[in-house]
Formats: C-alpha cells, structure tokens, sequence
C-alpha cells in the first residue's frame, strides 16, 4: 500500500510534488500480533462521541487492563460491551452521558476481551 509519511496539509496546499511515496503495511501496523488481535464492529451508541455506530474496533487480548483504557469486558457473565475502564472507581464508563455508568463490586466478575488500540472509521 502507497503511505505519504510527508502528510497532507489541513490548511494550505503543497504541491503534490514533495510527497515522498512509501509503502506502509496495515497488517504490520495493527495485526502486529494476530493470534491476540481481533476486529469487531461497534453496535450501540453509549460510547459516543469516542466511538460511533459501525466504526470497527482493533482489540488486543495479550494487552493488560489499564485505567483509562476503552476494553470489551463482561460483568458477571452478562453480554460483553465496550466501555472505559477506571480503576480507582472500580466502575465501567459510558462516554455518553444519556448511558449510566457500571459499577464493578468486589463480588462481581469482570472477563476483559481485549484492549481497544485503534479504530477504523468510514467517512
């Protein structure tokens, strides 16, 4: 695949002439450990305004939970969803504010699918 690592301008134009042509390797970039990445599509809205209905997700599993992180998690054996992890609060975050927040208990179980490193938009 053509990368222009030169970028593209967001204000002024350059001439297309000092874009320098390399190859750039997705797989190599995002499926750099494929037995513990996979893809999956985001289905509902309370991660919005961060991630959008169909966006596609690059998840890793062999990543650790962090606080902060956006994970595909499961709490007590319910259906897994997407959501911010904090750890001081012990509590999953929608980023929508009209979705309320989960908290995790110490009795609770928590399964992480993954870490959420990058997303695929349409435009």
């Amino acid at each position: 695949m053509k990368f222009y690592s030169e970028g593209v301008q967001a204000g002024f134009p350059s001439p297309a002439d000092d874009f320098k042509e390399e190859k750039l390797s997705l797989d190599k970039r995002y499926l750099s450990n494929p037995d513990a990445t996979y893809l999956i599509r985001v289905a509902g809205n309370s991660m919005v305004p961060t991630l959008e209905i169909n966006d596609i997700l690059v998840v890793r599993s062999d990543f650790e939970l962090k606080d902060k992180c956006v994970v595909i998690v499961s709490v007590n054996n319910t259906e897994f969803t997407v959501k911010r992890y904090n750890e001081d609060n012990k509590e999953l975050i929608a980023d929508n504010p009209d979705f309320p927040n989960i908290k995790i208990g110490e009795d609770d179980t928590l399964i992480c699918l993954g870490i959420v490193k990058n997303l695929i938009r349409d435009l």
